[in-house]
């Protein structure tokens, strides 16, 4: 049975279906399940499930062997789900069918040099059909390593040398020769290739792995140190490299040299996140998985992909790319990014089990600022504010210079602690290390204001806040609040509307506004506001508040201004 939409562009796939179909002539048992599991995988796709996807365009595959859109689909999303067997199987399938996105031969081929069958991927890209600029270099790439897993070293680097690259890609071939050169055992020809690609690579980190490891081996132990200590100056954060200098510390031997697939797998590694660092897409994904194929444990490919995943809204897919990083240096970063992108799902408790254990294992400042914010945000502020005030004398006591952050979430959790005069004494270190930071000056400013204490300066620091970011939604509500609290209640009335527009869901801006309209004699538009503040979850005490406004068509008496220290009532 040919299936009916095979010919059509896939994001008209499915309008053609519910034109094929006429209420005269049904379509036969078997064709409607070709239709139901392809409508179910197109909607599972829209809603961004992967897993879904594939499995239904795999059942309707099975429904009409051999189509090449559905084995084409079916391969496409079972890489995206990270299913490789399956990505492999569907491939060979598209392969037969003729390949119509142009990217199961390149992930065939990748399979077959994973599984060293060279002849077999060689075979594979010499029928491959034609490509554009970039799949043309991702198949020379891999058929320059087929042929060099299958012997063929001469042709494998006359090839490379004669390899052309989209301008924006040219960079990445140094290295591609350079590793080329150093499997051949043709020394002085990787050497100079390596040093090319160290000094003026776009990867810098990879080429310094790849030519440290080379020097290792050569025995220019103080030369690889160099080139480490170099790319520790301009990265000095980056796992690799700090392993590498603890590696040489230690007096620990070289890795070995790696084999042909883990060196395809950096051949590709670099235009594959280029393009993904260029565009964030499902075709990027794609490329980023035939890397993975080509060393699944290579952990900078795994720490990319799950990036590229979590920037497509595919969050399931990004943490178990998260969770698979192996121990090494490229783990706690990853714990890192997980724990950030569980927070993100609202999956908090799950974040903060995982944020506990990372503290308990490594006591990193990082980790302990994650584990604090994660239970700021939960309400846990004295164990957070423990956390915090632990990070800032660490700091202060290896003489590491001040981060405006820390005081100002220590800050934070006071305020919501009922400290006042720990919160103040916070913000104002966090104002002195940054005092042109809105946020400082907004929430200082606010509470000043609020509190009726140091009216003129707070008027200042909120009118400045503003300044620095006019489309901040709380900074503008602060501003209109300001205006309030010192009775010029037009000018609240104007900033605070303009507050409500930026942020239409915050209870707070909607609650102001509300009484700013009533202290204008716009009644019914505040019992409006309130109403619409007690809509949208308000804290606590805010409720109380909008709830006698609504019940007494008024703020309560004692909600007056404060006077400016000058007594005139302007700032």
């Amino acid at each position: 049975m040919s299936f009916p939409v095979r010919l059509l562009p896939l994001f008209l796939a499915a309008t053609a279906l519910s034109a094929c179909a006429s209420p005269s002539d049904p379509p036969a048992d078997d064709e409607a399940s070709v239709y139901g599991a392809f409508l179910a995988a197109r909607y599972a796709g829209v809603n961004r499930d992967v897993a879904g996807a594939a499995a239904n365009y795999a059942r309707a595959l099975d429904q009409a062997p051999g189509d090449p859109t559905l084995a084409d689909r079916a391969f496409i999303t079972a890489l995206l789900a990270g299913d490789r067997s399956q990505a492999a199987r569907h491939a060979r399938t598209t392969v037969e069918a003729g390949d119509p996105s142009r990217l199961a031969t390149l992930y065939l081929a990748s399979d077959q040099i994973a599984r060293r069958e060279y002849r077999a991927a060689i075979s594979s890209l010499e029928a491959a059909p034609d490509y554009g600029p970039f799949n043309t270099l991702m198949r020379d790439l891999l058929m320059q390593w087929a042929l060099m897993g299958d012997g063929r070293e001469l042709a494998a680097m006359d090839a490379a040398n004669a390899t052309a690259a989209p301008e924006f890609l040219s960079a990445h071939l140094w290295l591609h020769k350079a590793m080329l050169a150093d499997i051949a055992g043709e020394t002085e020809a990787a050497d100079g290739a390596y040093r090319t690609a160290a000094y003026s690579s776009v990867f810098p980190r990879l080429a310094a792995e790849m030519y440290g490891n080379f020097l290792e081996r050569e025995g220019r132990v103080d030369e690889a140190r160099a080139l480490y200590q170099t790319n520790l100056d301009a990265s000095p954060d980056e796992p690799f490299v700090l392993d590498a200098l603890r590696r040489l510390d230690a007096g620990e031997r070289p890795k070995r040299r790696l084999t042909v697939p883990e060196m395809a797998s950096r051949s590709l590694f670099g235009p594959a996140s280029e393009l993904a660092a260029q565009a964030d897409m499902d075709l990027s994904v794609i490329y980023l998985r035939m890397v993975e194929r080509l060393d699944p444990a290579y952990a900078p490919t795994r720490m990319s992909l799950a990036g590229t995943l979590e920037r497509i809204s595919l969050p399931e897919a990004a943490l178990a790319e998260y969770a698979a990083v192996a121990e090494g240096p490229f783990r706690f970063a990853a714990d890192i990014d997980q724990i950030w992108l569980l927070g993100r799902l609202a999956r908090t408790e799950q974040a903060t089990t995982l944020a506990r254990r990372l503290v308990d294992e490594s006591g990193d400042i990082e980790a302990r600022l994650l584990l604090a914010d994660l239970l700021r945000v939960q309400g846990q502020c004295p164990e957070a504010i423990t956390l915090y005030e632990q990070v800032i004398a660490d700091r202060d006591a290896a003489g590491q210079a001040g981060d405006w952050r820390y005081h100002y979430y220590a800050g934070a959790c006071h305020y919501d602690a009922d400290n006042w005069s720990d919160a103040e004494a916070h913000y104002l270190a966090a104002l002195t290390l940054s005092p042109r930071e809105s946020r400082i000056l907004n929430d200082l400013g606010y509470f000043w204001i609020d509190r009726g204490e140091r009216i003129d300066e707070a008027f200042e620091m909120i009118m400045l806040a503003a300044e620095l970011d006019p489309e901040n939604g709380n900074v503008i509500d602060s501003l209109g609040w300001a205006h309030y609290r010192l009775g010029q209640y037009e000018a609240a009335v104007q900033a605070l509307e303009r507050a409500a527009e930026l942020s239409p869901g915050n209870a707070t801006a909607n609650y102001h506004l509300g009484d700013a309209y009533w202290q204008v004699g716009r009644e019914l538009e505040a019992g409006f506001q309130w109403r619409r503040a007690v809509d949208l979850d308000p804290r606590p005490e805010q409720l109380e508040g909008l709830e006698y406004r609504i019940a007494h068509g008024q703020p309560p008496a004692d909600d007056e201004a404060v006077a400016a220290t000058d007594g005139s009532g302007e700032p």
